[in-house]
Parts: C-alpha cells; structure tokens; sequence
C-alpha cells in the first residue's frame, strides 16, 4: 500500500498555497486520505503545530485538521527503537535544528514513522517542504534520501493525486 507521511511544514503551507474555500476543500480530501490510511503523522507533528501556531490566525485550519484527525493519523504510536537507528546515521542525526534545543521536533519522528512503515514493506512517500541544508541542519529531503525514502512538497503530491488545482 502507498501511505504519506506528512510533516508539520506541509500541513501548514497548505494555508499559503491557496484560497480559504480551496483549503476547506483539500483538508476534507486529506481526512479522506488519513480515513483511509494512506496518510499518517506522528503525534510530534501535532505538538508542533499546537506551539507554532499563529494566536492570531482564527481559526486555524491546519492545527484543526490535524486535531480532528489525530487518533487515526497517529495509530502507528511512537517509533523509539526505529528513531534510535535512523539516529545513529552520522548525516540523518543532523536532522536537528540547533536553534530549537529543550523543543520536541517533529522531523526525526516523522523520518522514524517513515522508515519503519518503509522497512515493513509499505510504499512509502515524506511530504514536507524543508529542502534548503544548512551547515548545522540537515533538510528532510536530504535526510529522506540518506534513508532512501522519497520526499515531496505538498504542492506537488496534491497535483500528483489530482487533489488541486
């Protein structure tokens, strides 16, 4: 089965991607998606979007989404000894943002998820807009190659899936 991990930036970038009557529309697409399993985040994904959401975007579409789908999206449960492989990787451990120590990031835990899910013999695709490395951080599409996964931005999967436009 083809499932989608998505990642918080993707879930967020929906919002400036398109029109508010568009997004209505694309989230109620995606709850079809998690509804049928093909497409997962982790629990961290929701954290982050609770701590980074904007107080004074009403409502906010993205942490809604993510909240009304939170028990099915996250039924894979936390990937620990999956994370401590794909850690022990010299290049993915940079994954890390240095600027973001003491803060529970999402993107180790959505590489995790992915790569458990990869390793059982699902089709595996990350969906995330982290392209840019930086010296002290490494991209999720760069870490997603170490890990051989595939990784997409969200613009381009809606296409893909002939979601929008």
């Amino acid at each position: 089965m083809e499932i989608w991990v998505i990642d918080t930036s993707s879930i967020i970038h929906i919002r400036e991607l398109m029109p508010i009557k568009e997004q209505i529309k694309v989230y109620a697409t995606l709850t079809q998606l998690v509804d049928s399993q093909k497409l997962v985040y982790p629990k961290q994904v929701l954290d982050e979007l609770k701590r980074y959401t904007p107080k004074s975007t009403k409502p906010d579409r993205p942490l809604e989404w993510a909240l009304f789908n939170e028990k099915k999206a996250t039924r894979s449960g936390p990937q620990l000894a999956t994370l401590k492989t794909i850690l022990a990787h010299t290049q993915v451990r940079r994954i890390f943002d240095p600027e973001k120590v003491g803060v529970g990031e999402a993107d180790p835990h959505v590489l995790a998820l992915a790569y458990h899910l990869s390793t059982s013999g699902e089709q595996v695709t990350v969906l995330s807009e982290e392209r840019k490395d930086r010296p002290d951080k490494l991209s999720m599409t760069t870490a997603c190659a170490h890990l051989r996964l595939i990784c997409m931005p969200i613009d381009a999967f809606l296409a893909v899936q002939s979601i929008w436009p």
